[in-house]
């Protein structure tokens, strides 16, 4: 008979009469772990609530197998199952959450309590590790969450890979890579991060059979360097995540805490899975923001670069208020002594004093002036970086030095730059200081943080090790983004590259929206890189500009309406942006995108409330041209409850003029009008219909559509 510990809401821990077993859960999800002396701590099983589905634990004569966690100490690796002894176990209520602490004496070395977190309202489990030595050594390799379960027929994993290294790099022939989602039939996978978190992939892997049915996802809160391995195992699998990049010494008695994978179960096709993380990121992990968000950005980094001044961007601000701009962002170059010349934003960094010359009227006036046109201001920043050249308040000790050699990015070419050491207590203190003064100077009402380079730092006077900077540095980047959070309740942060090589779940933890590519052309482009990262991120946190672009112009009158009408929404599922030279577009431009604007802004609550669905595989854009060779994109977002959704719909411009669509999300027995908004034609038809049947999309003499959905009364 089971034994109430603790609850809130609808989460809650139980545990059994012997007290060897608890199970932590919700009306989604359930987990049971079970401490048995021969075996030590393992899963009993992980329950899929809506349907019923366990899976039950896989067991090998390998010990590290079928443990719920594993470290690796000085040069032993550890699981759970090696367990010595079992210390204690509380249970505890939060304010939406519950978390049971399993205290466990592992190998004489080490005390592990292993927490487990589940809240109220999501079907995904947080795991994490706090590790206390009984005497000194090292840790690294460490994997909070082991996943090993029976009882999946013909597994087949799907990730999404990472950037690729540099952010607008392509390979010279190919399937374009950036965000391209990854189906796999289960063999055996290794998959790492490379430099930086999201450098070759992702650190979220899901799992399920051929036949649509249960599945399962985790995912590492980190921003560092990760590994993963996926294999199939005797009729199951095993999916293992771990952080790297760190050897992190412990004395007696000092306490490490790992970073937080998750766990999340659902039913269906990987859409399926993106609900449940999507429900996840915007309940659990992202700060909140305004009802009205994300706001629709200018941004003056594509359209001007580094050749700003107050003249230039006061027309840019009256063009984008007129637009429809929510908040104008002044991208790089805003400060003394910042040249006018190309991309080299690197002069200057550190300084951060607003520059006279660009700004006589002062930059604070500037911001005013904005906001007087009924926009916010928004400032950008690179804190982890400095010009080596320029006298400023940062120290020199204070630099990131790898073997004694300062690290020092060789881009820009004709600057001399270096990294500093965000695990240096006194880095945190000078970048909360001066970010908090910038802020308040300016009034700002949005922060883009950028970070445009990677060091590992070996020093030993910044108060880590030679052997975990790297460690360090991502939670010194967390530590000053979360204090100005609390300093600062209505900023908006949006991460450009911090931690990441563009984002990752821990930076999502301190900030409220991302970008993710470099490379905002051609549209399809944009639309492959959303397609892929939606499946992660909800998708009103990444960025999808509007840039200027050789083969879709926005300044040549021959452009047709039904070529803007295609650049504007390929933006529209995203959190909506420009980065343009404004007075050079056309009327038709202009107009074709401030009815955009409208549109996005009436759909923005669908879409952060909304189910997003891909109605129609990835597409498979071929490099160099990315070519698209006549396929059909479609999009939609739909809320059941409400009775109303969204459809996008591209084609390339040798595709087939008609294509056969099917919806999802909508309820069988209702009737729905699909109306659309260039022609005004209505489709009407029943959810079942609508599901199975389908509907004939008309793209004749256009390239995209935007359909909205009603439930009829």
């Amino acid at each position: 008979m089971e034994e109430l510990l603790v609850a809130c809401d609808a989460a809650f821990v139980v545990t059994d009469s012997a007290r060897t077993q608890w199970t932590i859960g919700n009306v989604h999800i359930r987990k049971t772990l079970a401490w048995r002396e021969a075996d030590g701590l393992c899963l009993q099983s992980l329950e899929h609530c809506a349907t019923g589905h366990a899976w039950r634990p896989q067991f090998h004569a390998n010990a590290q197998a079928g443990g719920e966690f594993s470290l690796r100490w000085n040069d032993v690796v550890l699981s759970a199952r090696q367990a010595m002894a079992l210390r204690g176990v509380r249970a505890e209520a939060g304010a939406s959450s519950v978390t049971l602490r399993i205290d466990l004496h592992l190998a004489d070395a080490l005390e592990v309590a292993l927490c487990v977190r589940a809240r109220s309202d999501t079907a995904v489990i947080e795991q994490w590790l706090e590790v206390t030595a009984f005497q000194a050594g090292v840790i690294s390799r460490v994997a909070p969450l082991m996943v090993s379960v029976d009882g999946m027929s013909a597994p087949v994993l799907h990730w999404a890979r990472g950037l690729q290294g540099h952010g607008a790099g392509m390979p010279a022939s190919g399937s374009y890579p950036a965000f391209q989602v990854r189906h796999e039939p289960l063999g055996a996978v290794g998959l790492e991060s490379g430099l930086r978190s999201t450098w070759h992939e992702i650190a979220w892997l899901a799992l399920d059979g051929d036949d649509g049915g249960d599945g399962l996802f985790v995912g590492l809160s980190y921003s560092g360097r990760w590994s993963a391995e996926a294999r199939a195992i005797e009729g199951g699998a095993c999916l293992n995540l771990y952080s790297d990049g760190y050897v992190t010494p412990l004395d007696a008695g000092q306490r490490w805490i790992s970073p937080v994978s998750f766990l999340g179960l659902y039913h269906g096709d990987l859409d399926a899975a993106a609900h449940v993380q999507h429900t996840y990121m915007r309940r659990a992990v992202i700060p909140p923001t305004p009802e009205d968000f994300p706001w629709v950005q200018y941004n003056t980094w594509f359209a001007h670069l580094v050749d700003i001044d107050e003249a230039i961007l006061r027309r840019e601000a009256e063009l984008a208020a007129h637009l429809g701009a929510e908040v104008f962002v002044i991208d790089a170059g805003w400060w003394e002594p910042s040249r006018r010349t190309s991309d080299n934003f690197t002069t200057g960094l550190g300084t951060w004093q607003p520059s006279v010359e660009k700004f006589p009227s002062g930059l604070p006036a500037f911001g005013d002036y904005v906001r007087s046109l009924g926009m916010k201001f928004g400032i950008w920043v690179e804190p982890e970086r400095v010009d080596l050249r320029q006298p400023a308040t940062w120290r020199l000790d204070w630099l990131v030095r790898h073997h004694d050699a300062i690290v020092s990015p060789p881009w820009p070419p004709d600057t001399v730059s270096g990294w500093l050491c965000f695990g240096h207590p006194a880095v945190q203190a000078w970048a909360i200081d001066w970010i908090s003064r910038l802020v308040e100077g300016v009034d700002a009402d949005w922060l883009k943080w950028d970070s445009n380079w990677w060091g590992v730092c070996t020093c030993t006077h910044h108060g880590h090790s030679p052997t975990d900077g790297e460690w360090h540095q991502v939670q010194g980047v967390h530590v000053v983004m979360a204090e100005l959070r609390r300093r600062f309740p209505h900023l908006i942060i949006e991460n450009c590259a911090g931690g990441g090589v563009r984002t990752d779940f821990a930076m999502l933890a301190n900030t409220h929206i991302t970008w993710l590519h470099d490379a905002s052309t051609p549209s399809r482009r944009v639309r492959f890189h959303l397609a892929g990262a939606a499946y992660l991120f909800p998708p009103e946190l990444c960025n999808t500009w509007i840039v200027d672009a050789d083969d879709e112009p926005l300044t040549d009158s021959a452009t047709p309406r039904a070529a803007l009408d295609a650049i504007a929404r390929s933006r529209m599922f995203g959190a909506f942006g420009v980065s343009a030279r404004l007075p050079a577009w056309t009327d038709a431009a202009f107009t074709a995108v401030q009815a955009a604007v409208v549109q996005y802004k009436q759909l923005r609550p669908l879409l952060k409330r909304g189910r997003f669905y891909h109605l129609l595989p990835q597409t498979e854009l071929a490099c160099t041209e990315l070519a698209l060779h006549g396929q059909w994109e479609a999009y939609a977002v739909i809320d059941a409850a409400a009775g109303e959704g969204v459809i996008w719909l591209f084609r390339a411009d040798d595709g087939a003029p008609v294509r056969r669509l099917y919806l999802c999300g909508l309820e069988a027995t209702r009737i729905y009008a699909l109306t659309d908004s260039d022609t005004a034609q209505v489709i009407e038809a029943s959810g079942a219909a609508l599901m199975t049947t389908g509907f004939d999309a008309d793209l004749h003499d256009r390239t995209s559509a935007l359909l909205r959905v009603h439930a009829l009364t």
